[in-house]
């Protein structure tokens, strides 16, 4: 019964949607070019309303009608390793490849290699590169403002513990974004019984 409906509807709403959308595309162009030779007629202007209205609905239509048959298609060949799965592949790649790009010169470079290294350089201009020497205090700034007195300074200098390690770990909230590793402080936190020695190891 359902599907004795479903064919019903697709009958009134989308029997060549698609070639209805073309045709409303169609007769809005005309219009408008009607419209645009004698921009005070009322009738042109209503007419125009009338038919840009019909072709939104109509290219509505047609795009979820596309939208779907395109999931179908991929449900029923996108899962299987056939000559469709692997053109939608290779297409992707092409979409997502940099083929040319500028240099600092404001050259087109179209070698593969020779873009890696545009990569390379923008990034290493934007994130520095590591100093070979420090660069001097002025200790006339450094006493600008409140400093450590120097047990002060030998108490933070002195090893810490082991539980000092876990109170620091479990004080960061779960939902904390993870480290380099892809593991996050609630990892950590359940695991710790396993993992929690070898990360104090690895801090001290």
């Amino acid at each position: 019964m359902l599907k004795r409906g479903l064919k019903t509807l697709n009958t009134q709403a989308f029997h060549n949607i698609v070639t209805e959308a073309d045709e409303d595309r169609n007769t809005l162009k005309q219009i408008q070019v009607q419209l645009q030779r004698c921009p005070t007629n009322v009738e042109y202007q209503q007419a125009e309303i009338s038919a840009y209205q019909k072709f939104r609905q109509s290219s509505y239509l047609a795009e979820v009608y596309l939208q779907q048959m395109s999931k179908a298609t991929w449900i029923r060949l996108g899962d299987d390793n056939t000559k469709y799965f692997h053109s939608v592949i290779k297409h992707r790649k092409l979409k997502q490849a940099i083929t040319q790009l500028k240099d600092s010169s404001g050259l087109w470079q179209t070698y593969l290699d020779t873009i890696a290294g545009i990569f390379v350089d923008y990034y290493k201009n934007l994130l520095g590169r590591k100093a070979t020497e420090r660069v001097k205090a002025f200790s006339s700034i450094i006493k600008n403002g409140n400093s450590l007195s120097e047990a002060q300074q030998q108490e933070i200098m002195q090893p810490f513990l082991e539980r000092e390690v876990k109170q620091a770990m479990f004080q960061i909230d779960n939902n904390k974004s993870p480290g380099p590793d892809g593991f996050g402080s609630g990892f950590y936190k359940a695991a710790w019984p396993i993992v929690g020695r070898e990360i104090t190891a690895t801090v001290l």
